[in-house]
Parts: C-alpha cells; sequence; structure tokens
C-alpha cells in the first residue's frame, strides 16, 4: 500500500489498537453485566426482606382488628341506645377506648385504631383524625362487608394505610374496626436505597402511589406507559427485571409484587451510577491506548523522514501562494497521498486563477452597468425638467388647462420615480389617482365620473405605491373608454376585519365575457398570452407585487359581467406606522 496512512499506521498500530478495542469492549460488556445482575439479585432479596417485613405487621394489626370485631363489649357499644352526653354513655365509651388502646399497645407502627358505627357512634384511640368521606364511602362498598381483611390507602390528604375489617352481627354489619398505620410505615420498611439518586416506588392494586422517593409523587397515580407494562407482567411473589427510560436517562428497573398485600414495588437505579465503578476499567483502558499510540508515534516518526523531502516541497509553494506568487507550483511526482495532495493543490490553484479572472471580468461588466443605469437616470429627469418648462410657458401664456395637465403629469412622474417610498399612505394614493383623472377629463370630455368612497380610519394605512391608479386608469380606458355613453369609475377603499384592508374599482363600462377573464386569469402562468387589449398587463404587474409583497392568501380578484360592470378588487393586510416603524396585521405564511 502507497498512502502515508498505510506507512505509519497500518502496519503497527491498527493490529494494535483493534486488539485492544476488542480486549476493552469485552472487559467492559462483561463488567457491566456482573454489576447489573449483583445489583438486580441485592435489589430484589431487599425489596422481598421489606414485603416479608410489612407482611408480618400487617398479620399482627389483622389479629387485633379480628379480636376487636368479635369482642362483645364492641357489638354491645355499637347497638347500644345511650345517649350521650349521660354518665352510662361516658362509662360504655372509656371502657371502649380503655380496650382500644390496650389493643394498640406497643405497637409504634400503629397510628390510631377507630370503631365506628352507624350514626355518630365512633371509638377511638389518640386523637380522632381521617378523611371523614373516604370513610363514609366505605359504608357504601359492598365489598367491605366481606368477613376479611380489607388493606386500603386513601390517596387524599398525606395518604393513608389503613387495614378495615367490618363489625357484623347475624350476619349484618353494624361498625367498622379501622386500624391506622403510622404514615412513615412505608417509608421505613421501603427505605432501600442502594445507591445514590435510586428512586423506590409502592403501587397498591389500583394503581395508586403509596410511597416514593420522590415524596411529590405520593398520592398520584402511576402514569409512565413502560413501568405499567412492565408491572402487568409481574406475577404475585414473582420479580422481573429492565432497563426504561425516564426524563431521557436510563435506569435499572427491578419490580416485584408482594402475594400478600398485592402491591407492587418498583426500584429504579440510574444506568450511569450504576456502572461507576466500571469507570476505572476505562480509565486503565486509556491509559494502555496513550502508550500504545506513543509507539506507533515513534515508528511513525522514524518512517515519515522516507517523505519528509516531499511534504516540504509542497509547503514551500504554498507559502509562495500566500506571499502573492499565484504561479507557483510543487514539483511532486510520487504516487502516495502526498502525491495526490499535490495534483489537488495544483488543480485548485488552477481553478482558482481561472476564478480570479473572471471576478475581474465580472468586476468591470458591473461597473459598466452602474454607468449605464446612471446615464439612464439622466433621462427621466431631462423629461421632468422639460414638464417643469412647459408648465412655466403655459402660465406666461394664460394657457391653464395645459398648466394643469403638465402640473399632474410632473406630480405623477415625481411620485413615481422616487425609489425611497415603496410604501405610500392611502391617502397619497387616492392623491395621485386624482391627478391622473384631472389629466384624463380633457381626453373624455367630464362624460366619465370618479367617485371615491374611503373610510377615515383607513386612509392612514400603508399600501404599495401605484396599485389603485393602473386599475383607474384600465376601467377609463378599456372599461368606459371604447363607448361614447356616459360612465362611473367607484372606488371604494374599507378595513375588512381588524386585519384586512379592502380596494375595490368598479366601473359600468362594457365588462368583460368569461373567456377575457380566464385568458387575464392565467397570465401569471403563460407569459406569452397577449393582455395588451384587455388592460391584463397593469393587472398582472400588480397581482404580482401583491404576492411577493405579502404572499398568501393576499392578492387580486376579477369579478365581471359583459355589458354591466368589471369589479376589480384586492385583499392586502393593514399596514400602520407606529412610532417611526410599519406594523401589519398578518403572519406571512
Amino acid at each position: 500500500m502507497k498512502t502515508i496512512q498505510g506507512k505509519m499506521f497500518v502496519a503497527f498500530g491498527l493490529t494494535i489498537l483493534l486488539a485492544i478495542i476488542v480486549i476493552a469492549y469485552s472487559s467492559y460488556y462483561s463488567s457491566a453485566k456482573v454489576i447489573e445482575r449483583n445489583a438486580t439479585s441485592y435489589i430484589s432479596d431487599r425489596i422481598q426482606g421489606a414485603n416479608d417485613n410489612l407482611q408480618s405487621m400487617v398479620e399482627e394489626a389483622d389479629n387485633v382488628a379480628k379480636s376487636i370485631v368479635i369482642r362483645d363489649l364492641i357489638h354491645q357499644s355499637l347497638v347500644s341506645h345511650t345517649e350521650a352526653p349521660t354518665l352510662e354513655w361516658f362509662q360504655e365509651k372509656k371502657a371502649v377506648e380503655e380496650f382500644l388502646g390496650s389493643m394498640a399497645a406497643f405497637k409504634n407502627y400503629v397510628r390510631q385504631i377507630t370503631v365506628i358505627g352507624q350514626g355518630d357512634v365512633v371509638f377511638y384511640t389518640g386523637y380522632r383524625a381521617g378523611n371523614s368521606e373516604f370513610v363514609a364511602s366505605l359504608w357504601r362498598d359492598p365489598q367491605i362487608r366481606e368477613n376479611r381483611r380489607h388493606l386500603l390507602f386513601d390517596p387524599s390528604g398525606s395518604g393513608r394505610i389503613m387495614l378495615v375489617r367490618p363489625v357484623l352481627s347475624s350476619g349484618d354489619l353494624i361498625g367498622l374496626c379501622i386500624v391506622d398505620f403510622d404514615p412513615n410505615l412505608i417509608r421505613q420498611v421501603y427505605e432501600i436505597e442502594p445507591l445514590s439518586e435510586t428512586v423506590v416506588s409502592v403501587i397498591d392494586e389500583s394503581g395508586s402511589i403509596m410511597y416514593d422517593s420522590r415524596t411529590e409523587r405520593i398520592g398520584s397515580r402511576l402514569e409512565d406507559r413502560q413501568l405499567l407494562t412492565l408491572l402487568a407482567g409481574v406475577d404475585p411473589g414473582k420479580w422481573k427485571s429492565s432497563k426504561v427510560s425516564m426524563d431521557n436517562r436510563p435506569y435499572l428497573a427491578v419490580l416485584s409484587r408482594s402475594a400478600y398485600t398485592g402491591w407492587a414495588t418498583v426500584t429504579m437505579v440510574p444506568l450511569s451510577v450504576l456502572l461507576s465503578e466500571v469507570k476505572g476499567i476505562g480509565s486503565q483502558i486509556l491509559t494502555m491506548t496513550v502508550i500504545v499510540l506513543a509507539a506507533v508515534l515513534l515508528v511513525s516518526i522514524f518512517l515519515s523522514k522516507q517523505i519528509t523531502k516531499n511534504i516540504k516541497r509542497l509547503h514551500s509553494a504554498m507559502r509562495l501562494v500566500r506571499e502573492g506568487h499565484m504561479n507557483a507550483r510543487p514539483r511532486i511526482k510520487i504516487d502516495d497521498e502526498i502525491g495526490q495532495l499535490s495534483d489537488m493543490f495544483v488543480s485548485m490553484m488552477d481553478h482558482l486563477q481561472e476564478l480570479l479572472h473572471k471576478v475581474k471580468t465580472q468586476e468591470r461588466e458591473r461597473r459598466e452597468a452602474e454607468y449605464r443605469a446612471l446615464q439612464a437616470q439622466i433621462k427621466p429627469h431631462f423629461l421632468y425638467n422639460t414638464l417643469n418648462t412647459i408648465k412655466y410657458l403655459a402660465r406666461i401664456q394664460h394657457a391653464p388647462n395645459i398648466e394643469e395637465i403638465s402640473g399632474s403629469l410632473i406630480e405623477l412622474m415625481r411620485f413615481a420615480i422616487d425609489p425611497q417610498r415603496e410604501m405610500i399612505a392611502v391617502r397619497e394614493e387616492l392623491e395621485q389617482v386624482d391627478r391622473y383623472v384631472r389629466i384624463q377629463r380633457y381626453k373624455f370630455l367630464d362624460r366619465i365620473t370618479v367617485n371615491v368612497k374611503a373610510e377615515e380610519e383607513v386612509l392612514d394605512c400603508l399600501i404599495p405605491k401605484l396599485i389603485v391608479q393602473p386599475i383607474v386608469e384600465n376601467a377609463m380606458n378599456h372599461g368606459l373608454g371604447t363607448t361614447d355613453r356616459e360612465g362611473t369609475v367607484s372606488i371604494r377603499i374599507y378595513s375588512d376585519g381588524p386585519l384586512q384592508l379592502k380596494l375595490s374599482v368598479t366601473d359600468d363600462g362594457t365588462g368583460m365575457d368569461s373567456a377575457t377573464l380566464e385568458r387575464i386569469n392565467s397570465c401569471d402562468h403563460d407569459k406569452s398570452i397577449d393582455l395588451s387589449r384587455t388592460g391584463g398587463i397593469g393587472l398582472s404587474n400588480i397581482r404580482e407585487r401583491l404576492q411577493l409583497a405579502y404572499g398568501e392568501p393576499y392578492g387580486l380578484s376579477i369579478y365581471s359581467q359583459p355589458g354591466v360592470f368589471t369589479t376589480v378588487e384586492m385583499t392586502i393586510p393593514q399596514v400602520r406606522r407606529r412610532n417611526g416603524i410599519a406594523t401589519q396585521g398578518y403572519i406571512r405564511g
């Protein structure tokens, strides 16, 4: 192989580097798998221990509840009709609550024991607390009448965990025994975080989160679809592990479900934390790689002496080019990468010289075009000055009609050739229309009447200049100019809602048939269509200007009926000048 890379690295570096990469990847992958397997086993053992610990406490609390619900004292007190406050009622209440207190003694995981009967019959240890609405819902639950343990979670408030057993007399529900567990019980049992940033969640059978190391999630429902899918496949008394993503971060999730309570436990450990110990292996691999690369570099330096002379030649040629000697070329006649690079450099310099020559030619042509443009600007100014002379002579010779025509034409020309004002107010456009109409009045001998109706609030809206005057010109020349009868041109400008502006020009002249209308509307697609007889050239120009200025859905529409009328309607956004800045009421797509 004749390439520089082949001479320097293929024989020595590539083989060694590939071997290191394979060994490093295998070591890293094996270590990661061992750590994941050990972490899964450790977490599952801790969860199983927590489940067993919780089960023993729940079983003990259930035995207490069984003893309470079969006690004659409890049955008699629940069906007693002793009214409060009487001595008998007080003695009865004291006896029941002392019994409940003795049952709860030495059980620090029990917060309170409550016995509830029909009406306001309530006996409890400690202080009375809880969600009355939740307790009331227990009476309406048909399952609560089943003579068994009911382990419930109330997500409202602080999230109570309670064991409920019905008090039955001859098969009838006469009360409920509720054992409230300490709110910190779940946290104390399942606080098994093996590593930092580990997330532990306990979910009941209905999907409510009973405990989460992120306390803000306690009481909410589990919404994560990944975890819901995984939990659906975990059988009671079993566990499984999987990798999941949460907040764009990968986790190792260990999921289990208690066969006794039916609750699911989800433990998630960030893989970045779990595999932090593997980073040491990565550091060793990096050190080894640096050592190998250093050895390869030493060998490469020795070999590079054989090709240094050609590199120096290429470098010398590049330095000469940088200094301005554009004809400098290296003389390298080999087939390795240096030779290929030399050929590319020569080709690039030849192409660059061609581009420089082309740029100089284009610059000369641009200056010539600017010179011609400056000369062309003299022509309209010459015509403008000539018209001023005609106006002055007309005034001296007392020819007011010529003076009026030339004056109006002067203003129209001044307005048209001003390159600094592409957007003007509506009132200025109407002034230009008025000047044009004054000129045409002498041609049509006042047989054409022009009516203007413009809302006062739109007169200061900004529009592209010369979009109304050409349409009025078409109406007078093509709509009414081909007949000898009197006619009317109506101009209407109004706001169409808070964002759009409507400008319409209507004449009651000859109108247009459907074929002519179709030909005018097709002029944007077929530039070869002759529109000079219908005035379509000016309309096409205006339509194209509006499209370029505003885009969809703004533009120009034409409506006509032969012998009756022709209406040209323009729809544009309302643009106003506020604090010297033009603001418009639309968003261009």
